[in-house]
């Protein structure tokens, strides 16, 4: 994942997390569209509970202490220069 690698020395941290698929099918994902981020095994949807997921994909943006800043619905585009700047804007936030 090409924002992955652009954030990963500003404290950026990007979670993957797959509701209630196996493992194997997990890691031919990881293989095939070659991960570079942690992806997490939710198989009982704890952490989509917790966190009110309701729809896949979705995206959260937690700040630093925890809070959930932000949500993006379906699949985007990334690494596009405004989701670039986007991120750079929240990375900036206090």
């Amino acid at each position: 994942m090409k924002l992955h690698e652009a954030f990963k020395d500003k404290n950026l941290v990007i979670l993957k997390v797959s509701i209630k698929d196996k493992e194997e099918d997990v890691k031919k994902y990881k293989n095939d569209f070659n991960v570079s981020s942690p992806l997490l095994i939710d198989d009982t949807a704890e952490v989509a509970n917790a966190y009110g997921v309701q729809s896949h994909p979705e995206t959260l943006f937690i700040s630093r202490t925890g809070k959930i800043i932000g949500r993006a619905f379906g699949d985007k585009e990334w690494d596009s220069k405004n989701m670039r700047r986007l991120i750079d804007d929240l990375l900036k936030e206090k």
